[in-house]
């Protein structure tokens, strides 16, 4: 007669054992790809916000005919707000009911969005001759490195922790502790862009004025 041996108690408990140490061991790599995987599409919403912009300028015309910019969403209703033809605020969220786009990053919290005053006027639009705009982005907080200036526009993700950004149900997170992550939350011109670290994880994109001016150019909106 044949005999058929199963497992004992402990070698159940070995293989048990060496299975938990394969999933410990894996469980770092599948984090840390779907966080990367959450900033690159993050990464492409905000690219995506960019040229929905530029199609908004280019199918939008101020009172005197030239192309502007819309207006910050501060009320969390996805539309733009203005006062009159200027910005009630000129940083809040990126308006995306008026844009067609993506409401939130990949973690569920609103993409923020300033734009600078000379751009975003429904009564003067912008030319070829509109003053520099001042919104910049730098290398950490007080700017002593800059990698650009004289931004019409300025985009972020508040990054996985979600410091400081609007939410999904319309109020704001908890405020950044780090000072680079404060630089993107305190309504000024300035803001952080860098690689991810413990303390920073904010994903930043800008449209220099370059860009605005080429694509109003071809579109035939300027000069």
């Amino acid at each position: 007669m044949k005999i058929v041996r199963g497992f004992s108690l402990t070698e159940l408990a070995i293989v048990l054992v060496i299975v938990g140490l394969l999933l410990t061991t894996l469980m770092p790599p599948l984090s840390a790809q779907m966080d990367q995987r959450s900033y690159n599409e993050t990464a492409l919403w905000l690219n995506e916000g960019k040229e929905a912009l530029l199609g908004y300028a280019m199918t939008h015309s101020a009172t005197d005919g030239k192309p502007f910019l819309p207006c910050p969403d501060t009320d969390d209703d996805g539309l733009e707000n203005r006062a009159g033809s200027t910005c009630t605020s000129q940083e809040g969220r990126l308006p995306w009911s008026d844009l067609g786009i993506s409401r939130w990053d990949s973690w569920s919290n609103r993409i923020r969005y300033r734009v600078h005053t000379s751009f975003s006027d429904s009564s003067t639009g912008f030319t070829l001759a509109t003053a520099a705009p001042n919104l910049r982005v730098c290398a950490a907080s007080g700017c002593a490195t800059t990698l650009a200036t004289q931004l019409p526009v300025v985009l972020l993700s508040h990054g996985k922790n979600g410091a400081g950004a609007f939410n999904a149900s319309g109020g704001t997170n908890t405020a950044p502790t780090s000072a680079d992550e404060q630089e993107n939350s305190d309504t000024d011109n300035d803001f952080v862009s860098h690689t991810p670290t413990t303390d920073f994880d904010d994903v930043v994109a800008w449209l220099p004025a370059s860009i605005l001016y080429n694509r109003m150019i071809t579109a035939g909106r300027l000069p």
